[in-house]
């Protein structure tokens, strides 16, 4: 078991149990971790529950953030369910805060076992547009029912919402938090030249960059085929990956190693301070079939970045084509390719987009923003308005 770091401060605050899986490195993760280390401590305390192993990005809490491992084998534990069960009776939460299904089936079952917590109320968070398993009719019932026992649940985009409500879950509980980025962490370089050096590519280059684990919604294959047309019109255009696991990794990287531009793409991997790689960048590309509201379209727009996106759920919210980015219906390899040069062709067009997109982040998505409707989320929740 990962050895607790607990809170410090003595003074009673409003105390919030976070429970996921881990925190290895995600999109959703690094949402917990900003809100945990945001929340105002004066007025919260903040225990992270997890249910397997700490991960990488443990290491970024706060000192006074405590975090727990369980130690979660696979299948339904039971041990690791009475272990929730155990912590957060000691920890006397005044909100539990599951993050999508697993996670909540865990803290739900360990309330319902546990009478001193069967008056905390559980604030669930769903993260990604509900596809494959999650729309099978088990889970569609089991999500129903663990709504019914949750306070609010709350999505990180507002057509998120609207694809649950469509499911039939209680729209009344439904709630939509969008992402937030710290625009001062992710803020565009002084001199991108300088930028692309540090990470060893030329000054000259054309770089276009994609975040994401190797998962099939992230849709790397495509990327991968686009890339080949757009290396073969610009011998000085490079695709930078950065991410890390997911079941299509190793298919990935072979379809790399046998492409004829494979010198041009770049796998940096997991990179636990993504910033200057943005600022290396001219364009950020995700063709994802799915995605909530992805954090790397936001911390890539806060760096001044544009990107180009498929027109899912999430990024059409953010997004206004040819304003602050492109946004597409990418259904083939041919037309991501068309979509990509014709915006590399523009330089000044791209450029003037960039500077749009960096201020749209700082206007609309600010870290701050984001934490101030968590914690009113909390205070509402806990009754404490």
């Amino acid at each position: 078991m990962f050895r607790p770091r607990l809170p410090q401060s003595p003074s009673r605050h409003l105390r919030i149990a976070q429970v996921v899986f881990s925190l290895e490195p995600g999109g959703m993760e690094n949402g917990v971790v900003n809100i945990a280390n945001s929340l105002p401590p004066q007025q919260f305390e903040t225990h992270i529950l997890c249910l397997e192993k700490p991960g990488e990005f443990a290491s970024r809490l706060r000192p006074e953030v405590g975090c727990t491992a369980l130690g979660r084998n696979a299948g339904w534990d039971w041990q690791a369910c009475t272990g929730l069960s155990g912590a957060l009776a000691d920890l006397k939460p005044d909100i539990i805060h599951t993050h999508n299904l697993g996670p909540a089936i865990y803290a739900a079952t360990a309330r319902s076992i546990t009478p001193k917590l069967w008056s905390v109320p559980i604030v669930h968070g769903e993260h990604g547009v509900l596809q494959g398993d999650n729309l099978s009719p088990r889970r569609l019932r089991q999500r129903r029912w663990l709504y019914r026992l949750c306070r609010r649940i709350h999505t990180v985009s507002g057509a998120m919402r609207d694809h649950l409500v469509e499911l039939g879950m209680p729209p009344a509980r439904l709630v939509s938090i969008l992402n937030g980025v710290d625009t001062d962490r992710f803020c565009p370089p002084e001199n991108k030249a300088h930028a692309r050096a540090k990470l060893g590519l030329p000054q000259g280059a054309l770089v276009i960059g994609h975040v994401g684990r190797y998962i099939p919604t992230k849709r790397h294959h495509l990327l991968i085929d686009a890339f080949e047309q757009i290396g073969a019109k610009f011998a000085h255009g490079y695709l930078v990956l950065l991410g890390d696991g997911g079941t299509e990794k190793q298919a990935v990287l072979e379809h790399i190693e046998q492409s004829p531009v494979r010198r041009q793409i770049i796998n940096f991997g997991h990179q636990p301070d993504p910033a200057p790689f943005y600022q290396a960048m001219d364009l950020l590309v995700m063709p994802s079939s799915h995605e909530g509201l992805a954090n790397a379209l936001l911390e890539a727009m806060a760096t001044g970045v544009p990107a180009l996106a498929h027109n899912a759920c999430g990024a059409n919210e953010v997004i206004q084509d040819k304003a602050n980015g492109f946004l597409a219906s990418i259904d083939s390899s041919h037309e991501l390719a068309q979509l990509v040069i014709d915006a590399l062709d523009d330089q000044d067009s791209l450029r003037a987009v960039g500077l749009a997109a960096r201020t749209h982040a700082c206007g609309a998505f600010s870290l701050a923003s984001m934490i101030s409707k968590y914690a009113e989320l909390y205070r509402e929740c806990a009754n404490c308005e």
